[in-house]
């Protein structure tokens, strides 16, 4: 037994040399390699965003309150109601402090990432069940890249409905 041992060292040995040796070899790619991937969500509240288990509640508050300020600052505004609706939608402008009127804030795209990001979210403008961020990039249910929250789905699919006015 003492003989089986003592050849096992130097293989152990050799092994270890040889994954170091190549462990320098690839540049960065290595290390992308071994990153996690960016994760990327949508969700509509802190706790929402927590209950994915990719940030903490801290994280998800301290991100979605930088998106909310983000909302505030530069989210279009509009004079009129019958202005923001042409644009928006029907029922998806809300009023603000300053009775100014801008598109309603529904969601947060969250970016897991180094460091981890969130925008705000709005109803699809042409109707449809989705949401889209100031940029005007669409977010949908089937896109596979996205994790959505439950809730945010529902939130998704009740905004491309038209609402009825009894």
């Amino acid at each position: 037994m003492p003989t089986h041992n003592s050849n096992r060292s130097p293989l152990v040995v050799l092994v270890a040399a040889v994954s170091l040796a190549l462990s320098g070899c690839g540049g960065s790619s290595s290390s992308t390699a071994t990153s996690e991937p960016v994760v990327k969500g949508i969700y509509t509240t802190a706790a929402d965003c927590a209950d994915s288990g990719k940030l903490t509640y801290e994280q998800c508050s301290d991100l979605i309150t930088a998106a909310v300020d983000a909302h505030e600052k530069d989210a279009p505004t509009y004079s009129e109601l019958r202005f923001c609706e042409a644009k928006e939608g029907e029922s998806k402008c809300e009023f603000t402090a300053n009775q100014k009127i801008r598109p309603k804030l529904l969601a947060f795209l969250v970016t897991v990432s180094d460091p981890p990001v969130a925008i705000p979210l709005y109803a699809h403008s042409k109707g449809e069940s989705g949401f889209r961020d100031l940029a005007g990039n669409t977010y949908m249910h089937a896109n596979e890249e996205l994790v959505f929250s439950e809730h945010a789905v529902t939130v998704f699919e009740r905004n491309g409905k038209k609402l009825r006015r009894f």
